[in-house]
C-alpha cells in the first residue's frame, strides 16, 4: 500500500482573508457613494453619478412617488360663514432663491378647508416653515406648525382658522435653488409672495 505525503495547505492565509475583506469593502463604500446614492436617492456628493447620468434616474425615481392630483372641482365647504368659498382645484407653483435669500408661497384656505402636498427642491437642503396667519393678523403675529430642513416635504393639512397657509424657504445652500409646490384640495389661491 502506497502512503502519500501530508497534502499543504492550498487555501488563503489569514492575512490574505482580511486583506480581500478589506478590499471587498472599500469597493462597495466607493460603489455606494458614486452609483448607488445616484441612482436611488438623487443624492450625488462626488459628482460622478451626474456625469454617469445616475443621477437623473434617482430623480426620476423621486419625482415618480408624487401624489396624484385631481383636476379642478366646485365644491361648497362646510364653513358657510367664510366670505369666499374655496373650491377643489389643484396647482403648482415654483419659486427662485439665491443664496441666503427667503421668500413664501401660500394659500388663503377657510377654517376646514384641507390640502395634499406635495414640495422639493432641484436637491439642495432648504430650511422650511409650515406655518398661518389669521386673517386681520398684525405684522408678526403667526402660527407655527412644523420647521426644519430638506429637499422636499409632502403630507395633507387642515387649516385651523380662515387666513393664508403655507410655507416659507431659507437658501443657504450657497448656490441658487428652485422650489416646487404642487397642492390639491380645497383652497381660494396658492401663490408666491414678494
Amino acid at each position: 500500500m502506497t502512503q502519500f505525503p501530508a497534502s499543504p495547505s492550498f487555501g488563503p492565509s489569514l492575512q490574505q482573508l482580511n486583506r480581500a475583506t478589506l478590499i471587498a469593502a472599500g469597493t462597495a463604500a466607493v460603489l455606494l457613494v458614486v452609483a448607488v446614492l445616484p441612482a436611488e436617492y438623487g443624492r450625488d456628493p462626488t459628482g460622478i453619478g451626474g456625469l454617469l447620468g445616475l443621477t437623473a434616474i434617482g430623480d426620476s425615481k423621486r419625482a415618480a412617488t408624487k401624489p396624484a392630483f385631481t383636476p379642478p372641482v366646485t365644491v361648497v365647504t362646510a364653513d358657510e360663514s367664510a366670505a369666499t368659498q374655496s373650491l377643489e382645484q389643484s396647482k403648482k407653483v415654483s419659486i427662485d432663491l439665491a443664496p441666503d435669500e427667503g421668500r413664501e408661497i401660500k394659500a388663503l384656505m377657510n377654517k376646514g378647508d384641507k390640502i395634499t402636498y406635495f414640495w422639493q427642491t432641484n436637491g439642495a437642503d432648504v430650511r422650511y416653515e409650515l406655518h398661518g396667519e389669521r386673517i386681520g393678523a398684525a405684522d408678526g403675529e403667526y402660527t407655527s406648525y412644523k420647521k426644519g430642513e430638506s429637499t422636499g416635504e409632502h403630507g395633507d393639512f387642515v387649516a385651523p382658522f380662515d387666513g393664508t397657509h403655507g410655507w416659507y424657504w431659507r437658501n443657504r445652500s450657497g448656490k441658487p435653488v428652485k422650489i416646487t409646490v404642487n397642492a390639491s384640495g380645497t383652497f381660494q389661491t396658492l401663490e408666491a409672495k414678494p
